[in-house]
């Protein structure tokens, strides 16, 4: 499923990669257009005033009275000028002759043979300029079309690029959310104990130095226990395995309905777990562990150890005075807690010195 949610992800990129491209491939094409007209149009309004200034020099080469080499000399410099500019074939031809009868009238340039000479040329100028201005107007409003369908295009492209980016945000989102419920699951899973529900030793060993240092820090006691079932393994031989892991994670679950939100119930191990208990001394541990005997499924019980933090022992050195309390209410019939530095005295036997 991972697996394609990222090709989901690797697909949307892609299309909005290709999307991003295509609008950039539209915008330079349509200012590309648009300077294509720009150039035409300059070249037109060029060509305007030349062909305008170039008939003004033709009409004053007709003139009978008109020195033929002084207008020819301005008028070749204005048709050079034109032939400077974009010209198709056919309007170059057209300049061409001009051209050549302007040629013909500077070698013979007597004036009864300049309008025969020159005959046809205004009318060649005229079309080259309105050959060129229709051209540019063609131009420019295929240049208009093109940004309209490029500026449509760019704003399907914008529109299609940002549902492709909210809709790989919203993969992005969900993959992430997955992510941290499966990182979630594997934290409870290194966390928590299987068969209990109960947090496990891994956590108890990082949470006790952490509750120690809280204890320390704000100056409230704290108390840890250690619980045992008695005869788990005789009821285990008589009763079966299932029915002893039935037995702890009843017994587990019940307890931990009867603890506060700070306190900490750990499966230590086997059938044995430990109570870390915030802000609760000793008498007030021992009273919570009575309420916690009747609890047991089966009618079974446990023996259970108590060690109240003396603000220096480290979390291993409690948890080790707990059991040694722990060992000594199982030495002292079972089914009763012991509290650390309280154990009952063992009476010695006598002895008669004859």
């Amino acid at each position: 499923m991972r697996q394609t949610g990222f090709a989901h992800q690797l697909w949307l990129g892609l299309v909005a990669l290709v999307l991003v491209l295509f609008g950039a491939f539209l915008f330079s094409r349509a200012l590309q257009a648009d300077e294509d007209a720009r150039v035409l149009y300059r070249e037109s309004l060029a060509l305007a005033q030349a062909g305008f200034e170039a008939q003004l020099l033709l009409n004053e080469l007709r003139t009978p009275n008109t020195d033929a080499r002084s207008a020819i000399a301005p008028l070749r410099r204005k048709l050079d000028e034109i032939g400077g500019l974009h010209l198709t074939g056919a309007e170059r031809q057209d300049l061409g002759d001009i051209e050549r009868a302007v040629e013909a009238t500077e070698l013979d340039p007597a004036a009864q043979h300049r309008a025969t000479l020159l005959q046809g040329s205004d009318r060649r100028l005229l079309a080259l300029v309105t050959s060129v201005r229709d051209r540019t107007e063609s131009t420019a409003t295929a240049a208009h079309r093109f940004r309209d369908f490029a500026l449509y295009g760019l704003l399907a492209v914008t529109v299609l690029t940002l549902t492709t980016a909210l809709t790989l945000v919203a993969l992005a989102m969900r993959t992430l959310s997955a992510h941290r419920e499966r990182l979630g699951e594997l934290d409870q899973m290194a966390h928590e104990d299987a068969l209990t529900g109960v947090v496990n030793r891994r956590r108890l060993d990082e949470t006790l130095p952490i509750e120690l240092a809280r204890a320390q820090r704000l100056g409230y006691p704290l108390t840890v226990a250690m619980l045992d079932l008695d005869f788990f393994k005789r009821f285990n031989d008589r009763r079966g395995h299932g029915a002893g892991d039935v037995l702890l994670r009843e017994a587990a679950q019940s307890w931990r309905r009867q603890l506060r939100p700070t306190d900490v119930l750990a499966r230590y191990g086997g059938e044995e777990f430990t109570l870390v208990l915030p802000s609760c001394d000793a008498e007030q541990a021992e009273q919570l562990i009575e309420r916690l005997r009747p609890l047991m499924p089966e009618r079974q019980t446990f023996s259970a150890g108590i060690a109240l933090w003396s603000g220096q022992d480290g979390a291993e050195e409690l948890l080790r005075t707990a059991d040694i309390a722990l060992l000594q209410a199982k030495r002292s019939g079972r089914n009763r807690t012991v509290v650390a530095g309280r154990e009952p005295q063992i009476a010695l036997p006598l002895r008669v010195v004859s």
